[in-house]
């Protein structure tokens, strides 16, 4: 009975002792997904653990290059006119995401600072003047590259007229004239005409025909710009677009 007693404890203990171990024990086979289970907690997640399938990622949009075309000229000029008609319009349709277009209304004008603001003397008359400044708001008011551009095209086939213009243009692009028709009578055009005239002084060299124009501030070459914008331009890109083609 003893010996029977002794063997019964000592296979107690053996089973409590087996049956602790094998809390311990790492089993040697494990399931696929017992597998992936266990790698995923003891690895940190990446971006790929996260979503489902492959991560793309998109490459940045390169920035287009522009060029600079700053054209400075007179409302009332013939040869400005032909050259916005016939060069710039044309260019800017074409190329538009590669052109930063900067439009300077003063040309050969003169401007006299008084105790009340500013009066001017410009080479086509008061007429020429009153257009000028009326540019110089549209230009400073209108932020939208085509809408300006379609504006100043507008006014400048027929500047005798300058408010009269400026009405019918505004109407012409759906604008509404009375910010225009404000800036212009106010003190601000001439301010804004007084700063486009300090733009066209300090040009080097100065100003010997309107318009003058200058690519990336280069007043260079001015015979082909005047006969060939486009190409001018074009010439300068890296990459030129089909629109120079």
């Amino acid at each position: 009975m003893g010996s029977f007693r002794t063997r019964l404890i000592v296979t107690i203990f053996i089973v409590i002792v087996l049956w602790q171990s094998s809390k311990h024990w790492t089993p040697v086979f494990l399931t696929t997904n017992d597998h992936a289970a266990q790698f995923s907690a003891e690895k940190p997640q990446s971006v790929e653990d996260l979503v489902d399938g492959p991560v793309i990622v998109k490459a940045s949009k390169p920035d287009v290059q522009k060029v600079l075309v700053s054209v400075y000229y007179e409302a009332l000029c013939p040869d400005s006119r032909s050259f916005v008609i016939k060069q710039l319009v044309p260019t800017f349709q074409r190329i538009s995401d590669n052109l930063h277009m900067e439009l300077i209304p003063y040309g050969k004008a003169r401007t006299t600072e008084t105790p009340t603001g500013y009066e001017f003397e410009c080479q086509h008359g008061p007429t020429e003047c009153e257009a000028n400044i009326i540019h110089a708001c549209v230009i400073d008011l209108v932020i939208d590259p085509s809408i300006q551009l379609d504006y100043i095209t507008c006014m400048i086939q027929d500047n005798m007229l300058p408010e009269h213009v400026m009405e019918r243009c505004a109407a012409k692009v759906n604008l509404d004239v009375s910010p225009i028709e404000k800036c212009y009578k106010g003190t601000k055009g001439k301010e804004l005409l007084a700063k486009f005239g300090e733009m066209t002084d300090d040009l080097s060299p100065k100003i010997t025909f309107i318009p003058t124009i200058t690519l990336d501030k280069d007043s260079g070459n001015q015979p082909a710009i005047l006969k060939n914008l486009l190409r001018q331009v074009c010439l300068r890109l890296n990459s030129p677009p089909p629109g120079c083609t």
